[in-house]
């Protein structure tokens, strides 16, 4: 029972490390196709300073992440590789180990040389990873665009509607501001 257990455990790794590594690799292919999109896009937007606006926005996302993924990518999938080689190689050694004969010995050996290879560059490619994920530097704009200058806007003009002009404050002559009484009644 415990060979069947080791054996799909064995199966699983191996598939969870092949859907790891094709799932990267079709991100890496659809950030490209993104790319080349955003290419035919910019063509199409022209002039219009909109569609340029979204095009720009569009495409620092993809350059961004392709980027990034371009450089520290391939060293994460190495290191997928060779962690499932090791675990393999390991699984061969466990598995020859209590046998007895020179051909044993012999594959018993292989497979302990095989488990430090793949052990070292296991290492060696989760080091180079990190060392780019720490080193890599991002794609920003975001300090392009602080160095612009501000756009000022234009002050906005008050519309043009012709009203009579207020009356100064010692006018009384204004119809508004009248209190005498009517001059027929002030006659009479």
């Amino acid at each position: 029972m415990t060979v069947w257990g080791v054996g799909l455990g064995l199966l699983a790794a191996a598939i969870a490390v092949v859907a790891f590594v094709r799932y990267r690799e079709r991100e890496n292919a659809s950030l490209t196709r993104s790319a080349a999109l955003a290419r035919e896009l910019r063509a199409l937007a022209a002039d219009d300073e909109v569609r340029l606006a979204a095009v720009d926005e569009f495409e620092q996302t993809i350059y961004q992440r392709l980027f990034y993924t371009s450089v520290v990518g391939p060293w994460v999938r190495s290191a997928a590789w060779a962690l499932l080689g090791t675990v393999l190689a390991g699984a061969a050694a466990l598995t020859i180990g209590p046998l007895d004969g020179a051909v044993a010995t012999a594959l018993y050996i292989a497979a302990i040389g095989l488990v430090l290879v793949f052990g070292v560059a296991t290492l060696a490619f989760v080091g180079i990873a990190l060392f780019h994920t720490a080193t890599t530097p991002r794609v920003s704009f975001r300090d392009s665009y602080a160095d612009d200058e501000p756009v000022e806007t234009p002050p906005v003009a008050k519309p043009a509607v012709e009203s009579e002009p207020e009356p100064e404050p010692g006018d009384t002559d204004s119809d508004d501001n009248d209190t005498s009484e009517p001059e027929s009644e002030s006659k009479s």
